[in-house]
């Protein structure tokens, strides 16, 4: 093993305890002193709320902490059921989907107790690669001793254990406020744990509809029971006698405020701990409300804060996963280490109630305004990328002098184009620094952000003295792509979230670190930032330097992109540890064989496995995915998660947009670059004007083949497939191409002499240009 990479190797082993700090003990959790009550509801978002319509939750936005959860489920929309089943099983469930797609309206428990629907539900569950439990809470309340009181039928499938039975107390929802609060009373003198179905708000158009149950609910004689689907009590009569209309979500809001006033009002002086939270979509996507109250057994108490917890990192934002870690927690009950949340915690937030509410609700119209962007964005650059691919084909190869019309005019303008569109993936980053989403035309913001970011990164590439080398502008934008990208993991992600690009809060796929995408963007990028260093050093002679200029870039992108407190990317290290290694190999003068090829992923593979393992020696509260992951491995799930990432990679592989971009990158490099009738070694043929690019940057095709090799392993190693060598190549090409047409604006001569025939050597042409290095020969 050359010394570059022992030494590599040994920075790396020494600093992963340093970086994922040494691991704590969790102590043993004590319980919350009042009874912990959990106001459950479906649909309910942070603008349907007002000082005058919903005076309870409003009164609760301003004394309690607040925040936005995210309510992704097995499927992209969470009817009612699914969000009740994530409570039930601390994991992400769902009910069978309908064939009209309609959402099941929830029953109470009938004669035999079990909840309605509830073999439908463990079905859906066993034909997952989630392995959600259900019934888990109910079976964990049930060991404790912990007496428990439901109320309404989502309370029945949270509390319900493996059998599908509640435990402890069910009731139905009364159809008066004051027996609702005179049953919270009751039930808080004798309960620690009391969980209410306070309602749901649906859209118009997405009702909900009974499905045939087994067994069947049935309802007492004389008692009627209450279509949740529309939100509106039994009593209550819908306007109109021949026709039915669907209540507005403003009506159905009052419904749910009136029974949370309703609760809140039974729990005066318990010293309750109080946890609202929407579950489930009303049927449009988008985040929900969540607000909490009262006292936590240790850390400070809920109220006048935002909220957060460990799996999202973000303040203001939750997860439907977190309600059941954050209820055995407040319980006093033991961590269970096979689900996936973590408890949600109070986090500083703005200073009065009114800027709280103002801060949620702009990560909702956040949220909510990127999809409606990012399929643009995605659609556009790979249709400018493809458009680029072309016109480099042909005008790259396109024979005659340079220093005229047309064609120096036509390589100008292929340069600028193509860095403005290797700029184009961290603009789409930077867009976060601009609030684009509050604007009234906020999609015509989101454009003019971005290529105001674009042009804001191509003049800088062009304006500078590395305007003259070669690799200048393309390593500007490069460079400008790893600072973003590595800044924004270190200083928590703000810039990823919710970007074209990056991660989106209501997909629930990532929250922190480094997306996918990211990662293929600061490898490639990162490969091009060590080439111009090591370039520049190798041409004043400082070989060594070179070396060790590579292996500093390529530790400090592996550092942050795999240390769970930053990148917390779980497939990331081993294919940036293969792309620079082999180029410091390069750098070095010697050859790279399969051998230091193989060696690199098994050092990348035991780095990986060190983060994990260091990681999972926290408390489960504090792990991030990585140690999760290790969990889950150790606990036999590494199938189901194989599988899962396996099946969303198949899925992505058809992706028009990501092939695009994948085939006519690699196809513009073997065209452009290697040409007709390579010579044995060479990168490019001499029937190719740019045959005298390699000798011009000898570590050309080294980069070529450190980033290709490493992309394809980043394509083994990710769940998003394709889109890892996609998203390399969409920085990676148009650099190449803006250095190829840089290279063909100032060889003039050598234009002439390729254009003369074969019969001149190339090379030999080359070898009186003044950037070229001395002594160098083709790789």
């Amino acid at each position: 093993m050359p010394r570059t990479l022992r030494a590599l190797t040994a920075a790396l082993v020494t600093g992963l305890a340093v970086l994922v700090g040494a691991p704590a003990h969790a102590a043993e959790p004590d319980a919350a002193p009042g009874p912990v009550v959990l106001v459950g509801v479906t649909g309910l978002r942070w603008d349907d709320i007002g000082s005058l319509t919903t005076p309870a939750l409003w009164g609760l936005s301003r004394e309690g902490s607040v925040g936005t959860v995210t309510t992704r489920s097995v499927r992209s929309r969470a009817c009612p059921a699914d969000g009740w089943l994530a409570v039930s099983a601390g994991n992400r469930a769902a009910d069978l989907p309908a064939e009209d797609g309609t959402c099941r309206t929830l029953r109470d428990p009938g004669e035999s107790g079990q909840v309605p629907g509830w073999d439908d539900y463990r079905a859906a569950a066993a034909g997952e690669s989630y392995r959600a439990r259900l019934g888990l809470l109910g079976d964990e309340l049930q060991r404790s001793g912990t007496v428990a009181t439901g109320i309404g039928p989502g309370a029945a499938i949270a509390l319900a254990g493996t059998d599908g039975v509640p435990v402890g107390t069910h009731l139905r929802m009364p159809e008066q406020a004051r027996d609702l609060q005179r049953a919270v009373r009751d039930a808080s003198a004798t309960s620690g744990l009391i969980v209410v179905d306070a309602g749901v708000v649906r859209d118009p158009g997405w009702a909900t509809a009974a499905r045939p149950s087994t067994p069947t609910p049935t309802v007492t004689p004389g008692e009627e029971e209450e279509d949740p689907g529309l939100g509106l009590g039994g009593s209550q009569e819908l306007p109109g006698s021949e026709s039915i209309v669907e209540p507005t979500r403003a009506q159905q809001a009052v419904t749910i405020d009136a029974h949370v006033d309703a609760v809140l009002d039974g729990l005066r002086g318990r010293d309750a701990t109080v946890l609202v939270v929407s579950l489930a979509d009303s049927g449009r996507v988008a985040l929900q409300l969540v607000a909490a109250t009262g006292p936590r057994a240790s850390g400070d108490a809920y109220g006048a804060s935002l909220l957060t917890s460990g799996s999202t990192r973000q303040p203001g934002l939750v997860q439907t996963v977190d309600v059941t870690p954050t209820v055995l927690s407040l319980l006093g009950l033991p961590d269970v280490t096979t689900i996936p949340g973590a408890t949600v915690v109070p986090t500083p937030g703005p200073d009065t109630g009114g800027a709280r509410v103002a801060r949620v609700l702009d990560i909702q119209e956040e949220a909510s305004a990127i999809t409606r962007v990012h399929g643009a964005f995605s659609a556009r650059m790979v249709l400018s990328q493809a458009a680029l691919f072309i016109v480099a084909a042909i005008v790259l190869l396109v024979r005659g002098r340079t220093d005229r019309a047309p064609l120096r005019p036509a390589l100008r303008v292929l340069q600028v184009a193509a860095l403005a569109l290797g700029a184009a993936p961290v603009a789409s980053f930077l867009a976060g620094t601009v609030p684009w989403w509050r604007s009234d035309r906020p999609a015509t913001a989101f454009w003019a952000v971005v290529v105001g970011w674009i042009a804001v990164v191509t003049v800088v590439a062009l304006a500078g003295p590395w305007r003259r080398h070669v690799l200048g502008p393309a390593g500007v934008v490069a460079a400008v792509t790893v600072g973003v990208i590595l800044v924004d993991a270190v200083t928590g992600s703000n810039l990823l979230v919710d970007s074209p690009l990056g991660a989106h809060r209501i997909l629930a796929a990532r929250f922190y670190g480094m997306s996918n995408q990211a990662f293929a963007l600061v490898l490639a990028a990162g490969v091009l930032v060590a080439v111009v260093a090591a370039d520049a050093l190798l041409r004043r002679g400082h070989r060594r330097a070179a070396v060790a200029a590579v292996a500093g870039i390529g530790l400090a992108i592996v550092v942050v992109n795999g240390s769970p407190s930053w990148g917390a990317d779980f497939g990331g290290p081993p294919a940036l540890l293969v792309a620079f290694a082999m180029l410091a190999v390069a750098v070095s003068g010697r050859r790279v064989s399969w051998r230091t090829v193989l060696v690199v992923c098994a050092v990348g593979a035991a780095v990986v496995l060190g983060f994990a393992y260091l990681d999972w020696l926290r408390p489960a509260a504090e792990r991030t995915h990585v140690g999760r992951f290790l969990d889950t491995v150790l606990d036999g799930g590494l199938w189901d998660v194989v599988w899962r990432k396996l099946s969303v990679n198949l899925r992505v592989l058809t992706s028009w947009r990501y092939l695009v971009l994948a085939i006519g990158g690699v196809a513009l490099v073997l065209l452009v670059l290697v040409g007709p009738r390579p010579r044995r070694g060479a990168l490019m043929g001499e029937g190719s004007p740019l045959a005298g690019l390699q000798r011009a940057v000898p570590l050309l095709r080294p980069a070529v083949a450190a980033t290709g090799v490493a992309l394809t392993v980043g394509f083994l190693m990710n769940d998003s497939g394709i889109i890892v060598p996609a998203m390399g190549i969409a920085v990676a090409v148009p650099c190449l191409v803006a250095a190829a047409a840089q290279w063909r604006l100032d060889a003039r001569d050598d234009d002439e002499a390729i254009a003369a025939g074969p019969g001149r050597d190339p090379d030999a042409a080359v070898s009186d240009r003044p950037d070229a290095p001395a002594g160098s020969s083709p790789a």
